[in-house]
């Protein structure tokens, strides 16, 4: 009896049992992470001097917070400037007297952002004057060893670059604040600038463009 009973049993396991079905399908899910870099400048581009007493000839003209930068980045970077020519354009001569050929280096510049790249130079932490592509090196809008930062520095590595970040989130190292000086003195010789005027400056209408250039720290 005991036999039957353990019979009946594995016969109805075994008519309960059966395949399970089953189907698949696939879904192939990409990513493209694009690196960005974003320079943005909120203020007029226009900065303008106008030397028009003794006292600004003599004292000089200091344009605090004349340009404000931000940077959004979600990669490594670096940002330096340099003066697109070498000297100013003269647009119109007041006087045939005196030197109307003026390096770039009249302008100084200073950014109120502390570079914080350790092996850097710190080109823009104090009034300096700004280079022009001979000087600066900058060719083609690659830099090097001689050129002047602002936020990182020539080479690659974390002491010469800033981190990802957006400058919403991170004003104190991804918004730069810009002021520029000219001292001309009697006579406008520009002695604060790292290229020496052979005489003094003639009075005249001039301008220089000034580059700000964002790039991936490699």
């Amino acid at each position: 009896m005991k036999k039957a009973f353990l019979l009946l049993a594995m016969l109805g396991l075994a008519g309960s049992s059966y395949a399970q079905l089953s189907d698949e399908e696939y879904a192939y899910v990409t990513m493209d992470l694009q690196g960005i870099l974003n320079l943005t400048m909120t203020t007029d581009p226009s900065v303008n001097f106008t030397f028009k007493s003794v006292p600004d000839y003599r004292n000089g003209i200091t344009k605090f917070n004349a340009t404000k930068l931000d940077v959004d980045a979600t990669v490594a970077w670096d940002l330096f400037a340099y003066a697109s020519s070498d000297t100013w354009t003269q647009v119109d001569a007041y006087s045939t007297n005196g030197q109307g050929v003026l390096p770039s280096t009249i302008l100084e510049m200073k950014t109120s952002r502390i570079n914080a790249a350790t092996a850097e130079l710190k080109n823009f932490d104090t009034f300096s004057s700004l280079r022009g592509p001979t000087l600066s090196g900058v060719a083609s809008g690659v830099p090097t060893a001689t050129t002047q930062y602002l936020a990182g520095g020539f080479g690659s590595g974390s002491t010469l670059s800033y981190q990802p970040g957006s400058a919403t989130a991170n004003p104190l190292t991804n918004q730069f604040r810009i002021h520029y000086r000219m001292v001309p003195g009697i006579p406008a010789l520009f002695t604060n600038s790292e290229v020496p005027l052979g005489t003094y400056a003639q009075s005249g209408y001039y301008y220089l463009e000034v580059v700000y250039a964002l790039i991936e720290d490699l």
